[in-house]
């Protein structure tokens, strides 16, 4: 069976405003003959009530960019020195992939040879929280005072394939977030970045006024051009954003970091309930937990599972009714009793199976070439990212929360809201292959993953007795889709059987481009972080099962649960959807009777 240590495990949230796991840290002593304002270029302090009116105006929440806003020659060594004294490592978990350094907070800590081989970073960080700057970046967002004495910033280099989800930047006594963008200078004199390359910071409004819930499409799009600084204060429920997926050719995002932290005591400006003041209500971490809860809720709720009118247990031979229902759809070779056999003896010693050919030619093949159509319709066969809302139309509509998921999913109800551009508007060229291609998907969901003669089927190879079943078709675009891994709400055992239809399979294997299914130690799966976040388990000890993407092969694995599963991010680069039909199957407690 699939299950997990009793010890739970912890991954930090990823935290920024384009991110890293990093602690604070004490900052630096200002001393009188540093000139902080020489850091920037000229005029920029005189440009506060502009700025303040962009600011307050700003929309889907307020935030602020700066295109030229730090002193040329300065900004050129602080990218000499991130890219030839800092060492990047890659990070890679559910929700993010990139490439991080080491905390830069901490410069004033490193041994003096050291610290004189990074004197434009040392310089650049101490221009940032110098009293000058924190002034100036207070009048424009109105946050009210911000420390001096805590700095917390880092570098990242986002190459092809890296990216950050969804998430709010809200930890501990953050007040304001910034990104820095030091993409190439020589290119285009840094202003390259075209929609189509990714990499831009994307900005949520919330789901609708009566929701702290983020929509399911952004509705800002900023591009990292050089030598541009963007800034949000950091609300609870407003400050969602993630980090588009670099997908241009040759491409590098990279980037410095970091937040602005509410004063600390002793310091001016510092009030013992500035935390409440923020979160508006109740102790500081009321709202976050309410709000974390109320968000996995919504996920672990799902659709109503539906139950078998009696378990469906001990079957040994399938009845030819059966055989017939199953036959339609299934290859005959799993019906045969000794392939079911060995299967039942490979899922008996595993707890999981991958069953590859498994729907008959018959249906495999038509839906092949249609989902084929329709992703070469909706560009889903390049490297570029495709436009939010691509694909959402007639019976396939996007469904979140992208905190914990995005994908579109069939016959679903249309509430995602309506994304700054939309992908092609020639549907009605598509519209007959979608319309022929739901209807065979829908048929394999209907007529066999949710019959009875499907269930005696798996009890058939699994022995286990099921009891109810729900289940869903999805499509996971290419640069959009994914799900996190976040406890469900399950409470025993479950048979998940997911039927993977990703073309190409060959370049899934490996895993670079993501869609993999993978289960991990999800400890007890009641526990939130103050930040209303939900912690990712995917540290490499933590990983109990991946299964890469693959053309029609049926998953089936057994699930304890303080088990969470995840589908990672489809990369852009992917050779189209991650499509499947995805059932799980309650499983009867040994303790409970017939």
């Amino acid at each position: 069976m699939v299950s997990g240590e009793p010890e739970k495990k912890r991954v930090a949230q990823p935290a920024d405003g384009d991110h890293g796991f990093v602690e604070t840290k004490k900052a630096r002593h200002e001393t009188a003959e540093f000139d902080a304002r020489a850091c920037f270029r000229p005029g920029l302090f005189d440009t506060v009530d502009e700025l303040t009116q962009q600011f307050s105006s700003s929309q889907p929440y307020r935030h602020a960019f700066i295109e030229k806003f730090c002193d040329e020659e300065l900004l050129r060594g602080v990218r000499s020195e991130m890219l030839t004294r800092l060492h990047f490592t890659l990070k890679e978990t559910d929700i993010l992939k990139y490439h991080q350094s080491g905390d830069l907070a901490n410069l004033d800590g490193l041994p003096e040879e050291e610290k004189r081989q990074l004197p434009h970073l040392q310089k650049l960080r101490d221009a940032i929280y110098s009293q000058e700057f924190r002034d100036f970046v207070s009048t424009v967002t109105g946050c009210g005072p911000l420390s001096g004495s805590r700095t917390d910033m880092s570098t990242n280099r986002y190459k092809q394939g890296d990216h950050l989800l969804l998430h709010d930047d809200v930890i501990g006594d953050r007040r304001v977030s910034y990104i820095i963008y030091l993409p190439d200078p020589e290119i285009n004199d840094g202003a390259s970045w075209h929609a189509a390359d990714g990499g831009h910071l994307e900005l949520y409004p919330r789901e609708s006024d009566a929701s702290w819930a983020p929509a399911v499409n952004p509705t800002k799009r900023i591009a990292p051009q050089w030598n541009q600084i963007v800034f949000f204060t950091v609300l609870p429920g407003q400050s969602h954003h993630s980090v588009e997926e670099v997908a241009g050719l040759g491409k590098e995002r990279l980037s410095i970091q970091g937040w602005f932290h509410f004063p600390q005591p002793g310091e001016p400006g510092y009030a013992t309930n500035q935390m409440q003041k923020l979160w508006a209500h109740g102790e500081v971490s009321t709202l976050s937990q309410i709000e974390a809860k109320a968000q996995r809720s919504a996920v672990q709720s799902g659709d109503a599972f539906a139950p078998y009118s009696s378990p469906v247990d001990d079957i040994t031979e399938l009845s030819d009714s059966d055989r017939t229902v199953l036959q339609k759809y299934m290859n005959a070779d799993y019906l045969g009793n000794e392939i079911m056999a060995q299967v039942a003896n490979k899922f008996a010693d595993d707890s999981s199976i991958q069953l590859a050919h498994f729907l008959n030619s018959a249906i495999a093949s038509p839906l092949a070439e249609l989902l084929a159509r329709i992703d070469e319709h909706d560009g889903m066969m390049g490297s570029h990212i495709p436009p939010h809302g691509t694909g959402e139309r007639n019976q396939w509509h996007a469904v979140g929360s992208p905190v914990v998921r995005r994908y579109m999913r069939l016959n679903a109800p249309a509430t995602a809201n309506t994304p700054e551009s939309t992908g092609p508007t020639d549907d009605g060229a598509v519209t007959d292959t979608e319309d022929e291609a739901s209807r065979l998907l829908a048929a394999v969901q209907e007529e066999l993953f949710d019959s009875g003669a499907f269930a005696r089927w798996l009890n058939r190879i699994t022995t286990l007795a099921l009891t109810a079943r729900r289940g869903m078709v999805r499509r996971f675009r290419s640069g959009l889709d994914y799900t996190l891994g976040t406890p469900d709400g399950s409470t025993g055992v479950m048979l998940d059987a997911t039927l993977a239809l990703a073309a190409s399979q060959e370049k899934w294997a490996d895993g670079v481009i993501g869609g993999y299914q993978c289960y991990v130690d999800g400890g007890d799966g009641d526990e939130a972080s103050n930040d209303g976040s939900v912690y990712r388990h995917t540290e490499e000890d933590g990983i109990l099962l991946t299964t890469p993407a693959a053309w029609n092969t049926l998953n089936l694995v057994m699930r304890e649960p303080s088990v969470v599963k995840f589908i990672k991010y489809v990369s852009a680069a992917s050779p189209g959807s991650r499509w499947d039909v995805a059932f799980e199957y309650k499983v009867q407690d040994d303790d409970d009777d017939d």
